[in-house]
Parts: C-alpha cells; sequence; structure tokens
C-alpha cells in the first residue's frame, strides 16, 4: 500500500466519482495504459505555454511537444485512436484563427518580468483536519491578476458547465491562503475544441469567499472517506464502462 502524501483537485473528484478506482490508482498504484486524451492534453498544455512564454510557429511547437509527450508515455492504449490522427487534430488546432487569436491575446496578456504572471504556478492549499495538503498547478496568471486554465475538449463549454467547474474554486482558495489576491475572485477557463473546425473561447468565472467553507467540508469528509478506508465502487457514474474506465478488468470485468 501507498503512503499518501498530498491530494490534488483531481485526485478528490476521482475519490467522489467512484471510490474503487481512487484505491487503485492512489492507494494499491495498479499500472494501467494511459488514455490518449491526457497524452494529447498535456502536449498542447506544452505548446501554449511555450507559444505564450516565448512565441514561435505554432506547428512546429505541437509537432515537437507532440512527439515529446509520445516519448514520455509510453505506455499508450490507443484504442481507436492513432497518433498520427491525434498529430493531424493538433495541427488542426494550432493552425485554427480562434486559437491563434486567443493564444495571442494571451501573448499579450503574460510578461515573464511581472511578478503577477506566472505559468504552470504550485500552489498548495492547508484544510484543517486534513494531515496532508492539496496541491495544484495554474497553467496561466495574466498581468492582471486573474488565473486560469487549459481545458482541450471534445465539443465546446456551455456557460454553466464553465461555472460548475469546481476547480477554479480550488485554485482561488490556495492562491487566497497564500496572500495572493485575485480581482474579484475570477478565473478563466480557456476551451480549445478538438472538432473538425477546431474553437478556442475564454469563460471567466466568479467565486465567493463564503465557498471556501463549503470547499474545506468537500475536502474534509473525502479526507474521513480515505482515512477510514471507505472505497465505494459507484456502478451509476459516468466513467464505469469497459470503454473509459481503466479498471474495468480489474472490478466488474472479472471473471
Amino acid at each position: 500500500m501507498a503512503e499518501l502524501t498530498h491530494l490534488s483537485y483531481s485526485s478528490i473528484n476521482s475519490y467522489l466519482t467512484c471510490g474503487r478506482a481512487w484505491k487503485y490508482h492512489y492507494i494499491e498504484r495498479v499500472e494501467t495504459l494511459t488514455a490518449p486524451a491526457l497524452v494529447f492534453g498535456s502536449a498542447f498544455h506544452v505548446m501554449a505555454e511555450r507559444y505564450i512564454a516565448e512565441g514561435g510557429d505554432l506547428s512546429v511547437l505541437w509537432q515537437e511537444s507532440w512527439a515529446a509527450q509520445q516519448e514520455r508515455d509510453s505506455r499508450i492504449d490507443w484504442g481507436v485512436e492513432s497518433a498520427e490522427g491525434l498529430g493531424d487534430t493538433g495541427q488542426r488546432i494550432a493552425k485554427s484563427a480562434s486559437v491563434v487569436e486567443l493564444l495571442d491575446s494571451l501573448r499579450a496578456q503574460y510578461r515573464g518580468d511581472d511578478p503577477r504572471c506566472a505559468l504552470e504556478k504550485r500552489v498548495e492549499l492547508r484544510v484543517p483536519g486534513v494531515p496532508v495538503p492539496v496541491i495544484g498547478y495554474i497553467d496561466i496568471i495574466t498581468a492582471d491578476g486573474v488565473p486560469g486554465d487549459f481545458k482541450t475538449a471534445s465539443r465546446m463549454w456551455s456557460d454553466s458547465q464553465a461555472a460548475d467547474a469546481m476547480q477554479s474554486l480550488f485554485y482561488l482558495a490556495a492562491l487566497n491562503q497564500s496572500g495572493v489576491e485575485v480581482p474579484d475572485w475570477a478565473f478563466r477557463h480557456y476551451v480549445f475544441t478538438k472538432t473538425t473546425r477546431p474553437a478556442a473561447k475564454m469563460f471567466e468565472v466568479k467565486h465567493k469567499p463564503s465557498e471556501i467553507f463549503w470547499l474545506f467540508e468537500m475536502i474534509q469528509e473525502t479526507w474521513r472517506g480515505i482515512d477510514a478506508g471507505v472505497f465505494v465502487p459507484n456502478p451509476g457514474a459516468w466513467k464505469c464502462s469497459a470503454r473509459w474506465c481503466e479498471y474495468w478488468g480489474l472490478c466488474r470485468g472479472r471473471a
């Protein structure tokens, strides 16, 4: 059994989605193949952050980041996808006018010598009653002090989907705890679609400081379940299928 040294928003969300899958991943450390979507998303993040910080040719940056990510994640379960097909998807995104326009606007709002700006900023949240920190990385903080993250998606988000994404509240709470003031408690999601005709859009959401109490309660309840060894399977979760769950064979797919 592995000893937990920290939590993350994604691990908390994973526990709430399916306790059994969380246990396989974070406690038993069962090795699985990597989903192509994760590899693609990581490569896109690298491309976007390099472009914002350094400029250059997006197509070239994509080729380099895609090749490097595949080398780093050698155990990929391609399924119906392929390296060539996803590589072409990345090229379409890199050449999309709306994508270039959004990344150019971020380049204009990011200055490396400005102490308010950051790429891949590590944040840590301490929650009363939880002995380990909750750690995360904010994709970007622009010169106006507003944090944001990059999302690649199969379809464009709706306004309600952006408003319901609770990861932003964790980042804002962590920044607040470290003494960083974010204007109006605002957060921006930068969403890039992997559709035939890629699109890019920025969603700005705002939270209230009082929401921290709810966030802390959720994290505390999650920790109590983990500490008590409660890892309940969730057959009603969207992930509970042979297609989406990497642990299906250990769980419902057992002979």
